[in-house]
């Protein structure tokens, strides 16, 4: 008896598993889901609320009942709890804004097979040639998911002893923003390169928190980090960066923080296996395309903080297939 002829079964899987994603993405992209706020609609009324038609619009609402983010009763489709919580626009959880993040995400990975033969991130990401407005409009695209990482920041821990904290490569200062939105005894420094810096402090000036949160320019990997902090988190930095990049940036902070002070590492982080979680497997894909970093194993940011004199080093989910690493100068 002959073994059976295998079917292309994972091959189909996989080649079919994009498409939920990319109807959340347009789905984020019409705000489908804000007019829902409101209550279950039809796709007549869906549509007329949001200024298309409804003939192309109804299989995308199919599209996305069936990923699990709209309702669907009596011809009616309404929010998940979820989508109502997070994709409402003008709700302070809101996140719509991510899809500028994942639309370029899922472009940036195709590239993967031409980064690979070349050697050469084919996306490298090039600040320095972008212009002030599309550097902006990028930062922007981030900033729902750094908010939401200080609002959970902010629950897990007590800060409340806490003076001032350092954002190492903050970004646009939402996860600042959230910090410090929750703990009012805080205040927080956004450190980065002079672009982002001059930005998130227009960024932080809208929220009118300027009183609370600055934002100053730093070579973050090859020099002293300005001020002295008694904590600080750094959000998606050490995996966009070389080993050695990663090793000399943490040093620099040791220097900075006073002794006891806390370190949280929020991003990617593979289990020394190499293959899991597996949500860090595949996002390992976009890191390539764009940096000449990579999502690293805990046990190599174990060794890096050891090395930079940090103790008490571990590791917890964080949510969104992210890890948070935690460290201590000695006290």
């Amino acid at each position: 008896m002959t073994d059976p002829v295998p079917q292309p079964e994972t091959i189909q899987r996989l080649g079919n598993a994009p498409f939920p994603a990319l109807a959340m993405v347009a789905g984020m992209q019409l705000e489908v889901f804000t007019p829902l706020a409101g209550g279950p609609m039809s796709a007549e009324q869906l549509a007329a609320a949001l200024g298309v038609g409804h003939a192309k619009l109804t299989p995308l609402l199919y599209a996305l009942v069936s990923a699990g983010l709209l309702t669907m009763d009596d011809g009616r489709f309404g929010n998940t709890p979820e989508t109502d919580l997070y994709l409402v626009k003008g709700k302070p959880t809101y996140l719509g804004e991510r899809h500028l993040h994942y639309a370029a995400r899922y472009q940036e990975v195709m590239q993967t097979a031409a980064t690979i033969r070349t050697g050469e991130p084919q996306v490298k990401r090039d600040f320095s040639s972008m212009s002030p407005e599309e550097f902006e409009v990028f930062l922007r695209g981030l900033h729902p998911a750094a908010r939401a990482a200080g609002r959970e920041l902010a629950l897990r821990f007590d800060f409340s002893m806490h003076v001032h904290v350092a954002d190492v490569g903050g970004g646009s200062g939402g996860l600042a923003m959230a910090l410090a939105a929750a703990w009012e005894n805080l205040r927080v420094t956004v450190i980065d390169f002079p672009p982002v810096a001059s930005i998130a402090q227009r960024l932080i000036a809208e929220e009118g928190m300027t009183h609370r949160i600055d934002a100053i320019a730093g070579n973050i990997v090859d020099e002293p980090l300005p001020g002295r902090y008694d904590a600080a988190v750094l959000r998606s930095v050490v995996q966009v960066l070389s080993p050695e990049e990663a090793g000399r940036l943490l040093h620099n902070l040791a220097k900075a923080l006073e002794p006891g002070s806390p370190v949280y590492i929020i991003g990617y982080v593979l289990d020394d296996s190499r293959i899991s979680p597996p949500e860090t497997v595949a996002f390992n894909l976009v890191f390539i395309n764009q940096h000449n970093g990579q999502a690293y194993t805990e046990g190599e940011y174990r060794g890096w903080l050891t090395e930079a004199g940090f103790c008490d080093v571990e590791r917890a989910a964080f949510g969104g297939g992210s890890s948070l690493i935690t460290a201590h100068m000695p006290g």
